[in-house]
């Protein structure tokens, strides 16, 4: 009736890689769907998350910021002079700066987390078998047009049996 990767289903049996099952004690089959999030090294999350607020920092200092702290009175291309000669209002503007980069730094970095996070996520789709013992996952896959084919053929063939 059905063969497909492995899976094999006849009109009393449901063979499956690791496992058979007899149709006959299956009382209703369905899909099911769960979100997966392939692991990312830590490691290179935290390089480049570290690199991302540098590099962001540094366009923010240098692009973007001239305008608004000029504004405010501050000239964030001279306060590293004025850090350098020891001038207290030089510092005071540093640590402002500073402080604003890495805030708006970390709140980028969250938002591009999320976007990333989003973009890869998977969705894993599985047959959910309901007996009379209770209910098992017995196969699993990412491609959900399989897994429907496979209920389809499990249900015809349910059909039958009745």
């Amino acid at each position: 009736m059905f063969e497909e990767k492995g899976i094999v289903i006849t009109e009393t049996l449901l063979k499956l890689p690791q496992q058979t099952i007899t149709l006959a004690g299956i009382t209703s089959v369905r899909i099911g769907c769960n979100p997966v999030y392939p692991e990312a090294s830590g490691e290179k999350v935290l390089i480049f998350m570290i690199s991302f607020i540098l590099l962001e920092s540094f366009f923010f200092l240098v692009m973007v910021a001239n305008f608004g702290f000029w504004f405010m009175g501050v000239n964030p291309l001279a306060v590293l002079r004025g850090i350098g000669s020891g001038n207290a209002e030089s510092i005071l503007n540093f640590s402002l700066v500073l402080f604003l980069t890495t805030i708006q730094g970390i709140v980028l970095c969250q938002i591009l987390r999320w976007w990333i996070s989003r973009k890869r996520r998977q969705w894993v789709y599985y047959i959910v078998i309901t007996t009379a013992s209770g209910e098992t996952r017995p196969l699993e896959d990412l491609d959900q047009s399989f897994i429907l084919r496979v209920v389809k053929a499990l249900e015809k063939a349910l059909g039958q049996t009745t």
